[in-house]
């Protein structure tokens, strides 16, 4: 006959051969759930894992060095410790605590003495951390309702831990192991424990309870794990014995003491305890649990397949998987089972399945093989409704899309408008109508790439409009029309026709119309001074925003063109006599100095003519000023069409007139200031229809730099040669000297 202790310790080896049977399918099924979770996940070796726990610690955990070989194991460790003990922000020192009093149901020694190493470092006495292991711990069901009875005494503290060593958080401490044990009264010991602490506090410390007991039932299948090798042990653990020598004896004889009976019970409420777990997750679970043998027949489905498909267990046996894909997912997941079984390696996608009523449902999902003596039998999967989640990617991208489409009308519309403002001050800037117009073309051509584009100016008749700017195909622009003969001048407001089809079309349209146009008049102080015209192809739509730039642009270019022909006129006012139309003397005087020190830089020469009318007052007081201003205002016509486009002719003063020639040699200036003198005398001047009679003209000339180095100088000197004409008897041209 067996010995008794015999048949215990056998009873023990085959309870904790089901516990880590069970625990390692809970272990796959949690790595299975985290793939669907996160299917941006891509598998790393166990090198780049320990070089991430060696940067975050300072070391890497003696416990893990087990799992070093299976990589995927190795990252599901080392993520649940960094979410549920690492990065939780429970203080430590409790977390510590916490992970001693729960280590003491571990038959390897490696927790309790790495942990109450870290309680030590933390700042706990040795004695403290004896009294620690030595708590007891309520078992019974009256002490296990007493104690719950003592929770549900205290009152919450939102928003706050249990202050160190203080009665809540021995109650929080005896509670949570309550909780890790399972009893029959843990769902009112939880309750409590949220109550007190909060949702968001009792899950992190849910999170914690379960990852020292799955990191204790790690290390209890790997019992060679070495405490001794831990960095954390090595530095600790000397100081800690010598500040209380009996904690040694503690942790050399601490599992050899605990009867066998006990540990007998304590393993199996941990079998049932996993075993529940188990069904728990299996049955209850929200996402499809189900396994088929390699032929495809559905061999185990749970409830959330029966509520997902709407098939019952008993007719989802009967069928094969391929039966409920959906027809256009079949290819997919034929030869993803292929690849799986030929790989033998976890799969994970996305297919199309059909429920019985007909509706469509998109799963994620996560398969594995299962193995009966090293052979592939069965595939296991998990897999989790992602059809909503589909559905708010396709919405989330169709945002995406109208988000891109928006930004890149406000970064359209942002250069347009920064084009716009360039073009203003550019045009601001400009002197002359030929620069406003260069300046609107290379801006319109930017903003406005349409089919044919025209800027119109009202002439000053205003009986034509004429185009001053083309860009597109020129070819269908009209270059003059009359005012009448466009919408937008005709009403003063923009004139959009969308379909030429069926709108009202201007007149000026070349034939046959353009798809769609606008016409913009150009207003300024109440009075149109012109058009823009915009004509679109068939591809390109003008949107409202468009239009409005349209508007925006007109107003710019009509302000610019309104303001150059006012500061014209002031700058014409200002350099102009107003009644020879000649250039006045101030502006004379800034010219020849200008002239000079180009003619200088350049080593040219400049003539410099000086006229005055012959018996100019005797003529004054013969026929009268009238007819004096009459002569004056022909002999500045005479002096503008017969010069050069670079001469320069002004009066100078009285019946006294000046022409500067820019390199004009001493031949060139005297052949002109004679040619000048013959013409004076053919003009016909006629007041109230009375000839009044033959006009000459004496002449002074003088070149620069032969008469002189400055205009005043050489002014001088065709002054002084004026007068010896004059006193020469007149009507005569003399060359200074």
């Amino acid at each position: 006959m067996t010995p008794p202790k015999t048949r215990i310790a056998q009873e023990l080896d085959s309870l904790r051969q089901r516990i880590a049977d069970l625990e390692q399918l809970q272990v796959e099924l949690s790595q299975a759930e985290l793939a669907l979770g996160n299917e941006s996940h891509t598998a790393r070796a166990a090198d780049q894992i320990k070089a991430e726990t060696d940067a975050r610690l300072g070391y890497f955990p003696s416990f893990m060095e087990p799992a070093l070989r299976v990589p995927d194991v190795l990252e599901s460790l080392w993520q649940h410790g960094l979410h549920a003990y690492y990065e939780n922000p429970i203080p430590d020192l409790f977390k510590e605590k916490l992970f001693v009093l729960l280590s003491r149901y571990c038959p390897v020694p490696y927790s309790i003495v790495t942990h109450s190493c870290a309680l030590y470092r933390l700042g706990m006495p040795g004695s403290e951390v004896l009294l620690l292991i030595a708590e007891p711990t309520p078992t019974g069901d009256s002490e296990i309702d007493r104690q719950i009875e003592a929770l549900a005494a205290i009152s919450p503290l939102p928003g706050s831990w249990p202050k160190p060593n203080s009665a809540f958080e021995q109650e929080l401490l005896r509670s949570s192991v309550i909780c890790s044990l399972r009893p029959p009264q843990t769902q009112r010991c939880w309750v409590e424990l949220q109550r007190l602490l909060g949702p968001e506090d009792s899950e992190r410390l849910l999170a914690l309870i379960n990852y020292i007991q799955a990191s204790n039932l790690w290390i209890e299948s790997h019992p060679e794990t070495c405490y001794e090798s831990d960095r954390l042990v090595q530095e600790n653990l000397g100081p800690l014995l010598r500040s209380e020598p009996r904690l040694s004896e503690v942790f050399r004889t601490y599992y050899v003491d605990l009867k066998q009976d006990r540990e007998r019970i304590e393993t199996e409420r941990a079998l049932r305890a996993s075993e529940e777990r188990y069904r728990e997750l299996f049955e209850n679970a929200n996402d499809v649990v189900y396994t088929h043998d390699l032929e495809g027949n559905l061999t185990s489905i749970n409830r959330a397949a029966e509520r997902l498909f709407g098939y019952s267990r008993t007719e989802a046996l009967g069928m094969k998987f391929a039966d409920l894909v959906a027809p256009e997912s079949a290819e997919v997941a034929r030869r993803a089972i292929e690849r799986q079984i030929a790989d033998e390696s976890p799969a994970h996608y996305e297919l199309g399945i059909l429920a019985k009523d007909g509706h469509s449902v998109t799963l994620g999902i996560s398969t594995r093989l299962i193995f009966r003596d090293g052979k592939p039998v069965a595939v296991q999967g998990i897999a989790r409704d992602i059809t909503e989640r589909k559905r708010t990617e396709e919405a989330l991208q169709l945002a995406n899309q109208k988000l891109e489409a928006w930004v890149n009308e406000l970064e359209q519309r942002t250069r347009e408008m920064t084009l716009l403002n360039e073009m203003g001050d550019m045009l601001r800037a400009c002197l002359s109508t030929d620069e406003v117009y260069s300046v609107i073309v290379r801006a319109a051509q930017q903003i406005f790439p349409v089919q044919v584009g025209a800027l119109y100016v009202i002439t000053s008749s205003r009986n034509l409009v004429e185009s001053v700017v083309l860009w597109g195909d020129t070819s269908l622009a009209e270059r003059v029309f009359a005012p009448d003969e466009c919408w937008a001048l005709r009403c003063g407001r923009i004139h959009w026709v969308e379909d030429s089809s069926t709108g009202l079309l201007c007149k000026h349209l070349h034939h046959p119309p353009p798809p769609a146009y606008l016409c913009v008049p150009m207003m300024a102080q109440s009075e149109a001074v012109g058009m823009l015209h915009l004509a679109q192809s068939k591809n390109r739509v003008m949107t409202e925003s468009k239009q409005h730039l349209a508007v925006t642009m007109a107003e710019h270019i009509a302000m610019a063109l309104s303001n150059l022909k006012l500061h014209e006129t002031l700058r014409s006012q200002s350099i102009r006599d107003p009644l020879t139309g000649l250039f006045n003397r101030r502006f004379m005087e800034e010219s020849l100095e200008l002239e000079l020190r180009r003619a200088a830089r350049n080593q040219r020469p400049l003539g410099v003519i000086m006229i005055d009318l012959d018996h100019f007052k005797h003529f004054n007081d013969t026929f009268g000023h009238e007819a004096g201003d009459s002569l004056l205002r022909e002999l500045g016509s005479l002096l503008q069409n017969n010069i050069r486009g670079e001469d320069i002719a002004c009066r100078y003063g009285g019946e006294e007139f000046t022409l500067i020639m820019p390199e004009g040699s001493f031949d060139v200036t005297r052949q002109r200031a004679e040619f000048l003198r013959e013409a004076i005398k053919h003009i016909n001047v006629q007041h109230r229809g009375q000839p009044l009679g033959r006009i000459t003209a004496s002449m002074g000339v003088a070149v620069f730099p032969d008469h002189g180095r400055t205009g005043k100088a050489v002014l001088e000197s065709a002054d002084a040669a004026l007068y010896r004409s004059k006193n020469e008897g007149r009507d005569r041209v003399t060359i200074a000297k």
